[in-house]
């Protein structure tokens, strides 16, 4: 029983983590670690502004997209 509980915790965070990439949770989060990383010093776009371009973005080029 002792080992049980850590791996279900482990395997709640992992579940969490999975549902929260795949509704788009962490995106801006990761585009804000990519900016840093590979635009240091220059302004980077409000999460709303974010947002408003990515799905511009997927509107112009819907790709693979079934709809």
């Amino acid at each position: 029983m002792g080992r049980v509980l850590p791996h279900a915790r482990a395997l709640a965070r992992q579940t969490r983590w999975y549902v929260a990439s795949l509704m788009g949770d962490n995106h801006y989060r990761r585009y804000l670690e990519h900016h840093a990383r590979t635009h240091p010093g220059e302004p980077v776009l409000s999460e709303r502004d974010y947002w408003r371009s990515r799905y511009a973005a997927a509107d112009a080029n819907p790709g693979a997209r079934c709809c």
